[in-house]
């Protein structure tokens, strides 16, 4: 009898003779080996117009090469527009202020690696396999800083400041694959336990980001689709805001209730309730945002200067948390800078109202992504919602600092690798490419994700579409 060999599909039919099955080797190529090590390497730093990255300046040498790889991701035209506009009001800013030299020359820098980091990791994680890669990259590099150059934080508390995400960044990569392809379930209930393991050991942050991405992760598991194309509609993406709203107000009443009752710990209790007050403990637990806000009402348009110093905005935090019911934290004082504790309000500050208008560009795409990905079950879908999710968290309420940069362009880098997926369920989906990125036609626009003259129909790469990289 004539037998066939299961094999991996290539573009051939299975030849009739062959009496063994013979699995596909993986090869590596030197773009998967360089996605693993440049995050790998990512705690090592230098001192150049402040720190920077070993793995920044990595970046910057090889984009050469990078952007000579065939078949590359454009550069999304949206986003230099809007970093354009970010870097102008920041030299402006800086002009009209006076700003130090020392001050702006970290300020511009930080800008300028903003641009060659998403450059570069547009093209290292351009498919999955890379991104998979990137994010276990990214958890080692967590796990040897602790080891050899530790922070004073993660000295102290060493799952938070060390261990945490690198835990997070491995479990999305792995469930990423062909496990969480196979039982959708399973990648909700990790995060959902994951979640609340967090809650438990006082990751507040990453607690509240694996229980959303794992309330999403079901709503996908039984709404998702394989291979139907679903006809796009206002009613399914509103729905689908709605419910991200819904499981944000959700989170937060949950986690009121646990740590207030004392389910989360005596420690857990104590710290809700020294940040609780009139705007509730998210604003309680940002306490930064009372002083960026009113330093971004006194200058709207210019912002401060790079590294922006006015020690009466300290003054105006104290009086402002004494009049909503807050505690004061010590570590806010002590310094002469503005204090911010987000990339849009941080950006605001800094280098004026263009700043802000680049991070909620980019908090845009994260939420397009979540207000359609929900309809189509992704292989990727762990990786990218986990890394949407906490994209946005970092937006609202994270310093955008050296270690920042990398961890908000690769999330960024996935968010349209995610809308690039998407579209295999159909090359004209309306709902993905929406007419405030893409005035052209999408298989020659590269506004939203990528689709361009390098990119097949469908906006992926080549080798997404031949499968020897994915």
């Amino acid at each position: 009898m004539t037998r066939l060999t299961a094999r991996a599909y290539r573009g051939e039919r299975p030849q009739p003779g062959e009496s063994a099955i013979r699995p596909l080797p993986v090869r590596l190529s030197a773009l998967d080996i360089w996605a693993f090590i440049l995050p790998a390497v990512s705690f090592a730093q230098v001192a150049v117009v402040g720190q920077l990255f070993v793995s920044e300046l990595l970046m910057l040498v090889m984009l050469p090469w990078l952007w000579s790889v065939r078949d590359r991701p454009p550069l999304p035209r949206w986003f230099v527009v809007l970093w354009a506009g970010w870097l102008l009001s920041q030299v402006v800013t800086d002009i009209v202020v006076g700003s130090a030299f020392e001050d702006f020359a970290r300020g511009w820098a930080a800008i300028m690696f903003t641009l060659t980091d998403f450059a570069a990791i547009l093209v290292l994680a351009a498919t999955p396999r890379r991104a998979r890669l990137f994010a276990l990259g990214l958890a080692t590099g967590g796990i040897l800083g602790y080891f050899i150059a530790p922070s004073i934080f993660a000295a102290a508390y060493p799952w938070k400041f060390a261990f945490g995400l690198p835990v997070a960044f491995v479990l999305a990569a792995i469930l990423s694959g062909s496990i969480g392809n196979r039982l959708s379930l399973l990648s909700a209930g990790v995060f959902l336990f994951f979640g609340g393991l967090n809650l438990l050991l006082g990751f507040r942050n990453l607690g509240g980001i694996s229980l959303l991405t794992a309330g999403y992760l079901l709503l996908s598991a039984f709404a998702g689709r394989r291979q139907a194309v679903l006809e796009w509609s206002i009613r399914r993406t509103t729905a689908g805001l709605l419910l991200l709203a819904i499981g944000v107000v959700g989170t937060l009443q949950l986690y009121d209730v646990a740590a207030s009752q004392g389910l989360l710990g005596s420690g857990a209790q104590a710290e809700y309730e020294s940040q609780s007050g009139a705007l509730g403990v998210l604003i309680g637990g940002r306490q930064e945002i009372l002083a960026s806000s009113q330093a971004v009402i006194d200058s709207p348009i210019l912002g401060h200067g790079s590294w922006a110093k006015d020690p009466k905005y300290i003054d105006v935090l104290a009086q402002q948390l004494n009049d909503l019911g807050y505690v004061a934290t010590t570590d806010l004082y002590g310094s002469d800078l503005i204090p911010t504790h987000s990339f849009v309000m941080g950006s605001w500050v800094w280098a004026g109202f263009l700043g802000a208008v680049f991070w909620l560009g980019v908090l845009g795409v994260a939420v397009w992504l979540l207000a359609n990905v929900y309809m189509f079950r992704l292989e990727l879908a762990p990786l990218v919602v986990f890394f949407a999710m906490f994209l946005l968290w970092n937006i609202a309420f994270s310093p955008y600092g050296s270690g920042a940069r990398m961890l908000a362009c690769y999330g960024l880098v996935l968010c349209l690798l995610g809308l690039r997926q998407m579209r295999r369920y159909g090359a004209d989906h309306p709902a993905l490419r929406p007419a405030i990125w893409a005035s052209r036609p999408p298989r020659r626009a590269s506004w939203g994700w990528g689709g361009g003259p390098a990119a097949g129909r469908d906006g992926r790469p080549a080798s997404d579409r031949t499968g020897g990289d994915a």
